[in-house]
């Protein structure tokens, strides 16, 4: 059976869009069916093994899991202390409207209505993003993006459990939110879901800027599909590439900032193809990042942030001739067992020249 979201050309807003129907579903039925969702150009079309049958989210403890996230908060953070409310907007929104939801999607495709009137939280339309909405002491507000309920729901719950917030704290003692997205290209629900927890577990370091930091999550996205598909090519875990951006406050305004999207194929090939010596590739580069978090080492995470986003060889040699810098001297203590090794090094090769 399949489900299909035609996209809109907002390209956050229609990844979440999928993630979100793909978690509705996966919900609804308690569990026993895994959404995979595949990328086809125009559509995001989700297929599952067997008719729905029965739908239930009310005694689904899939469903009261995704209610109590976390990142809802994330998500709704220009509405300050109203974000509660904006949560259980979208939540009455998809409990009410589950069926028609499915229904619809399984056999015209959701289009989303941009005449709707219910405003986008920034973070699923950026380009877009002005400021607060929530009340300051000046009565604030300014447009942004307004959609149909329904889209807008299932975008936020695609966010809830796709996109992932790092906060940081910058320059002059401010804080910023950096944000990434992963954009499938074929993936089971099952898979992404897994891989989300182990991804989850990487370290609170202090990034040099989002891009830094987008690049070292799509390396430790890389490393969970490897320690997942443990060394199976045909494993439905491919992502096409990392959206990515920032979120700083300016007095009572939340705005975005640098951002961009990457490809992560080449990187998911690696994981995927030569478990084995990517392993090590991404071991020694989560290695780089750490030790680039720290004061004074910014020059090794900016090298292998360019190395992974943007392989070359100028950006291979400048990685090779900062990091053989720190090998060789005394003071900077690098890990022996932190090194390439030889079929790892020929990996990073065949990585740069691909």
């Amino acid at each position: 059976m399949q489900f299909t979201i035609t996209k809109s050309g907002l390209e956050i807003f229609d990844t979440c869009r999928a993630w979100g129907l793909a978690n509705l579903l996966y919900a609804g039925c308690q569990g026993s069916l895994s959404p995979l969702i595949s990328d086809t150009g125009a559509w995001f079309v989700l297929t599952v093994q067997s008719d729905l049958g029965r739908l239930d989210l009310a005694g689904s403890d899939q469903w009261r899991a995704l209610k109590a996230d976390e990142n809802w908060q994330n998500v709704f953070l220009t509405y300050k202390r109203q974000w509660t409310g904006r949560r259980d907007d979208a939540i009455a929104v998809l409990e009410r409207s589950a069926r028609m939801i499915l229904d619809r999607a399984s056999t015209t495709g959701l289009v989303a209505d941009f005449d709707g009137d219910t405003t986008l939280p920034g973070p699923l339309d950026p380009s877009a993003f002005k400021g607060l909405r929530g009340r300051t002491l000046g009565d604030y507000g300014e447009g942004q993006t307004s959609v149909d309920e329904i889209n807008w729901a299932l975008g936020c719950l695609g966010a809830v459990t796709a996109q992932n917030y790092k906060l940081q704290r910058v320059t002059g003692g401010k804080w910023e939110h950096y944000v990434t997205l992963p954009v499938p290209e074929l993936v089971l629900l099952d898979n992404f879901r897994e891989v989300r927890e182990l991804v989850g577990k990487r370290p609170n370091l202090n990034y040099a800027g989002v891009r830094v930091a987008a690049a070292h999550y799509a390396v430790v996205l890389a490393d969970a599909v490897r320690e997942k598909g443990a060394g199976r090519p045909d494993l439905p875990m491919r992502f096409s590439k990392l959206l990515y951006f920032s979120l700083f406050r300016s007095g009572q305004q939340v705005k975005p900032a640098g951002g961009g999207a990457v490809s992560v194929g080449p990187l998911i090939e690696l994981a995927l193809k030569n478990a084995s010596a990517a392993t090590n590739v991404f071991e020694t580069w989560d290695y780089l990042f750490r030790r680039g978090s720290v004061k004074g080492c910014d020059d090794l995470a900016h090298a292998v942030t360019e190395l992974v986003l943007d392989p070359s060889r100028d950006t291979y040699y400048r990685h090779a001739r900062i990091f053989s810098r720190y090998i060789f001297d005394s003071n900077r203590r690098v890990k022996r067992d932190k090194l390439y090794s030889e079929d790892s090094l020929t990996e990073v090769m065949n990585y740069v020249e691909r």
